[in-house]
């Protein structure tokens, strides 16, 4: 794919473009299912500017492992890694190359009963944000998280704000597994956040002022 339809995949998918340090790159190179000698990493170019790079997600990681001479071209903005000499060299963005991604976060039931907004500062205050469902995979992850919940439904990051669904965080919504009501597009007032109904495997708009169990996602 090219770099951003690749990093739609993996926000879509997982949780973002890979990020990777020199001895990560060295373990993504070998892997034998990977026959380029390019992949995309979730490295790019920042305000036109050779001298200021960042990771898809925002993250400090070390990135020193450029290739002499490199990065050279302000037109390439998007960067690869050289599997047979683990470098970095800064490309078109447009090339379509293999790519990795990377599971950054994982959930954790918190078993106390909140309304949404008092959900939502715990999981700020104590680990991370409140758990965004943008995959079929992270869908199934989070109902076995929540196997011990003592409510049936469990609080996530769906809001409605502004007029349009969002997670917490601020990202869109693209995987969709509403309930019969469907996606409510103008809700009440008092149905503008979105739990996990446990059982059926849907998201539900609920009273934000109900008091549930909530997901919140933390570092491994």
């Amino acid at each position: 794919m090219t770099w951003n339809d690749a990093q739609t995949y993996c926000r879509e998918y997982h949780d973002d473009l890979s990020t990777a340090s020199k001895e990560e790159a060295q373990q993504l190179s070998i892997n034998p299912e990977v026959n380029d000698d390019y992949f995309w990493i979730g490295l790019h170019m920042v305000s036109n500017s050779l001298d200021q790079w960042t990771w898809s997600g925002g993250e400090d990681q070390n990135f020193d492992y450029w290739d002499s001479g490199e990065p050279n071209k302000v037109t390439e903005e998007c960067v690869i890694v050289i599997r047979s000499l683990v470098k970095l060299h800064n490309a078109m963005c447009s090339w379509a190359l293999p790519f990795y991604c990377m599971d950054v976060y994982e959930p954790i039931l918190v078993q106390q009963s909140k309304t949404w907004d008092e959900a939502h500062d715990y999981c700020i205050q104590n680990y991370i944000d409140l758990v965004s469902l943008r995959s079929q995979m992270k869908m199934e992850e989070v109902i076995n998280e929540t196997i011990t919940s003592q409510t049936d439904y469990v609080w996530t990051g769906l809001r409605f704000l502004a007029g349009h669904w969002f997670w917490a965080g601020g990202r869109d919504l693209k995987y969709k597994v509403w309930s019969a009501e469907e996606e409510l597009h103008c809700p009440t007032r008092n149905l503008r956040c979105g739990a996990l109904d446990r059982t059926r495997k849907i998201w539900q708009p609920k009273n934000c002022e109900d008091k549930l169990n909530f997901v919140c996602i933390r570092k491994p």
